[in-house]
């Protein structure tokens, strides 16, 4: 499943201009502080931004595979026969609870 949400992210999203720009900045700093910073600092500082990309893209992929469910569960609404009615759901629920509270007054009536 991780795969084929991946595969359909990369089919379907697309990276508005100012996310490119403001990637191509990120990577200007990235390499401007490195160039700054001695050995070791570059290595930590790597692997803040390894850390940091991979961070990104499990919340993109994540974010894409909610908005994708959330699609699916639209359709399959409007697809329901008969359509899904929240005046509907909201009186069936009432009526439950209505149900099971009456059925409490009557056991304890019973005792």
């Amino acid at each position: 499943m991780y795969d084929y949400m991946k595969a359909l992210q990369r089919q379907f999203e697309t990276k508005p201009r100012s996310i490119q720009e403001l990637s191509a900045e990120l990577d200007r700093t990235h390499k401007e502080l490195s160039s700054r910073l001695a050995k070791e600092d570059r290595k930590l500082l790597l692997r803040l931004v390894d850390m940091e990309d991979n961070l990104r893209g499990h919340a993109t992929l994540h974010s894409f595979t909610c908005g994708y469910r959330l699609a699916c569960g639209i359709h399959r609404e409007l697809t329901e026969e008969p359509a899904y009615s929240f005046a509907r759901e909201e009186e069936e629920r009432a009526c439950r609870k209505a149900q099971a509270h009456d059925e409490t007054d009557l056991e304890n009536t019973n005792t």
